[in-house]
Order: structure tokens, then sequence, then C-alpha cells
């Protein structure tokens, strides 16, 4: 294998930040789904208590019931499917939160390596060795070279992740903590994963001392003993600050290993921050622009820089604070630049007489595209004027319209289209209904103990989620929420 010409670290990147983000995307999900199965078994222990029993005590919390012996089997079985749904609605975020700090793992140990392999004279010590009856063994200088960057990493991401840092910018001769405003949720979200995973999320000695090392804000009733949780908006953040800090770290890291090839990490941060625009996720793409903007200060040109500087200011413009949006422009020189620059700028200062006569001067062949116009951020509100859809008009000779293509075999799929499909024919509502069972009774083979498998078409009848269930189901929880 020759020697690498240049870095390229966006494949890798993407690939964390998809995993990442279809975790974060399918929670609601799984947690909506949980919910409705703890809600209909709950239902259905107290339907056939109810049905079989007496009620002979209750109170505000629970009801005593005096059942036959025949049914006590039943009812018992019941009564341990409905505890493990509800059990199920505490694990599922700690089990997200432990994938997410999973993800982030697997993510640098492939960033390393690649790093190392680009340049692996960072690790060149006297310490470094290979026996020679192992480089026999191996066959060639460059197995025996990966074989030592493979331990190498592997040793980084035994220790804590604040040594991976330590570590990181001893060998990278950089800083990497220093102004890092998200370094101490970092800390925390981490050191709560190891709660998770070796102590069911009890706090420890060692989790305080290591959140108080690094600043990390600590509640006063936040004892050794007391219990962890992961609760929606703690994923939110932790979510966020991966995704931050993943990136922020790539880029930092990249630059500094190839510092002649800078073009290829702003096109990834700049890929990236885009697609953040389009999903409208401004507060991210708001950290992340600040960051290409105001921390980095190098750029592969100034038409790169300035189109962060644009994404920037529509990312603040659309957070609601125009203000910011309005100053990010008025600090630059904007009469050297090409007209799709200029037309940005125009759109976010709500020029439309300007933006206007720049678009007729573009034409339908200049730097801004039928699909730039259809897809770009800072048109946004643009797109919705009249002037603008007389002048696209008259530019490409018909009203702006477009094309969506979707995969078939993967439409359809996600559980609010069972929700919002609530005015459909009694034959589609019995297929929604039967596939929802299908997918019930999949999770549940897996999940009930051997001597109750011969039950499976009986529990499977008793716990049949429809469209009607689900129903059911949101006004009690908007019930619930409005207590």
């Amino acid at each position: 294998m020759g020697e690498q010409k240049w870095l390229d670290l966006h494949e890798t990147i993407v690939s964390y930040l998809h995993k990442l983000k279809a975790l974060h995307e399918v929670l609601p999900y799984q947690m909506t789904m949980a919910e409705v199965v703890a809600y209909k078994s709950a239902k259905n222990h107290k339907n056939f208590l109810e049905k079989r029993g007496e009620k002979i005590e209750e109170n505000d919390e629970t009801a005593s019931y005096k059942l036959n012996f025949t049914d006590v089997k039943k009812s018992s079985r019941l009564g341990l499917r409905s505890d493990r749904a509800k059990t199920v609605l505490s694990l599922l975020p700690k089990k997200f939160h432990v994938s997410y700090v999973s993800e982030y793992d697997a993510y640098l140990g492939m960033l390393l390596t690649s790093l190392l392999t680009f340049k692996p004279e960072i690790i060149d010590s006297k310490d470094k060795n290979i026996s020679l009856s192992d480089l026999v063994a191996l066959g060639s200088i460059e197995a025996a070279r990966e074989k030592i960057i493979a331990k190498e990493v592997e040793t980084v991401l035994r220790s804590s992740h604040a040594d991976q840092f330590v570590w990181m910018e001893n060998n990278f001769a950089l800083t990497l903590t220093t102004g890092l405003k998200s370094w101490p949720a970092f800390i925390e979200l981490t050191e709560r994963r190891n709660l998770f995973v070796h102590c069911d999320g009890v706090v420890s000695e060692q989790y305080l001392s290591k959140c108080g090392k690094h600043s990390v804000t600590i509640s006063d009733d936040l004892t050794v003993g007391t219990k962890l949780k992961a609760d929606q908006d703690y994923l939110n953040q932790s979510y966020e600050t991966l995704y931050e800090i993943g990136l922020k770290l790539s880029q930092v890291l990249w630059r500094k290993i190839d510092p002649k090839n800078i073009k290829k990490a702003d096109k990834s941060l700049s890929d990236i921050t885009y697609e953040l625009l389009i999903e409208e996720n401004y507060l991210l793409a708001i950290n992340l622009l600040d960051f290409a903007c105001c921390t980095l200060k190098k750029w592969s040109s100034e038409g790169d820089r300035l189109v962060y500087v644009i994404n920037r200011s529509l990312a603040y413009k659309f957070s609601d604070n125009d203000k910011k949006c309005q100053s990010i422009l008025a600090a630059e020189d904007w009469s050297a630049c090409g007209d799709n620059y200029n037309l940005c700028v125009a759109v976010l200062q709500g020029k439309d007489a300007r933006a206007r006569e720049l678009m007729l001067r573009i034409g339908d062949s200049g730097p801004v595209t039928e699909v730039d116009y259809a897809e770009w951020p800072c048109f946004k509100e643009f797109r919705t004027k009249e002037i603008f859809v007389s002048t696209y008009t008259e530019i490409f000779g018909e009203p702006p319209s477009t094309i969506e293509q979707i995969d078939k075999e993967k439409s359809s799929t996600k559980l609010d289209d069972d929700l919002e499909k609530t005015k459909q024919s009694d034959t589609d509502k019995t297929k929604r209904e039967d596939e929802l069972e299908d997918k019930l009774e999949d999770e549940l083979e897996d999940e009930l103990e051997d001597e109750l498998e011969d039950e499976l078409e009986d529990e499977l009848e008793d716990l049949s989620i429809g469209e009607n269930d689900l129903d059911e189901f949101f006004r009690f929880r908007k019930s619930e929420k409005s207590k």
C-alpha cells in the first residue's frame, strides 16, 4: 500500500453522524410504542380482574381483587407482562444513551486509525516496537505498522474519555478543550453512560469526582446513591453534544494533520452544516457555524469562508434573531462578491427589489439554478412571495415546482403513518390493525418465557392493538398531561 497523498475523513464523519441521528430519530417512536404497550397491558390486566374477580379493597393508588384459583395463573401472567412493559419505559432511554456514546467510541477509533495511518510518525517512540519473529509472521512492514496503530488506538479507547483528549492534545500538539463550552456536558454524559452500564445509574464517588474536576454543574441534592435517569430533554442534549464534539474534533485534527488540503475539510463541514439548515436544526447549525467562522482561522478560499458567513447569518435569522443576522452581514464587504453571494445577502436583508434585479441578471444559466432556488435555505421565506414567483417564472418560463421521489419499500413504515390515517375505509383499518398486531407479535415472541409459548395465541388476542386503542391511549396521555 502506497503512502496516502491526502487525508479524507468525510465518509467517517458522515457515517458517525448518520448512525447517531438514526438512533435519535427512532427513539420517540420506540418510546411511544412502549407506552402504548404498557397502557394496553395494564388495561388488559385490570379488565381481567374486574371481569373474573371480586373487588374487595380500593384506595387512590391500588385495588385488591379476590380470584378463583383457576384464574390466578392468567392474572399473574397479565400482571407480569404489565410490569415488564412499565420497566421498558425506564430502560429504553438509558439504553439509547449508552448507544449514543458507543457510536461515538467506535467513531473515535476509526478517526484515530485514519489519522495515524496517514501520519504514523505521530506515535514514533522507543516503546513502539515489534519483535523480528512477529514481523516475519506478519509478512510486511505495512502489516506491522497496522498492528502497532491498532494496538495504540485500542489503548487510547480503553482510557477515560477525558484522558483520550489528553492523549490527542499531547500527540497532535494542539489544544482541544480550551474554550469548548460543551466540554462539561460531554464529560457528564460519558460518565453517566458508565453508571448506566456498570451500576444501573446509581451515582458513585468516581462520578462526582470526575464531574467536579471538569466543572460540571451538579445539583446540591445529587449524592452518592442517587439513581440517575435519562429523560427526553437530557437525551436531546446528549445527542447534540456528541454531534458537536465529534464534528469539531474531526475538523480540528483534519486541518492539523493535513494543512495543505483544507479544501476537503471545508467542503465536508459546509455540506454537513448545510444539511442542518435544510432540516431546520438552527441551534445546532449556529453552534457549528460559529465554530466555522470564529474558531477556525484558516479556510481554503475566501469564497468558502463567505458561504459559512451567509449560512451562519440565516441560521440566526430563522432562530428569531434577525438583529444578529444583520450584524453578521453588515460586518462583511460584499461589493467584490459574485451575484450569487449578493442575491443571498439581499434576500436575508429583506431587499426584495434588489433580489429581483440580481435574479434577472443571473438568468437561467448563471451560478444559481432552478434546484438552488428550490433548495437553498436562505430562500425559505422569499420563495413564498409573489415577487419571487413572478421573477422565477419570467426567467425559466414556468412557475416553480418540485419533483420528489420516494423508495416504495421504505415509505409509510413509521408509526405516525398509522396514527395520522384516521379517516380510512374499514378494509384499510383492518389491514393496519393486522400490521400492528404482526409487529407486536414479533416482539412478544422474543420476550415470552419458554413455558408460556404454548399460550402465545391467547396472549396476542388479549393484547391486540388497533387504531381505537391508539386513539384511546393518546386521549389518556393528553388528559394525564393536563392534570
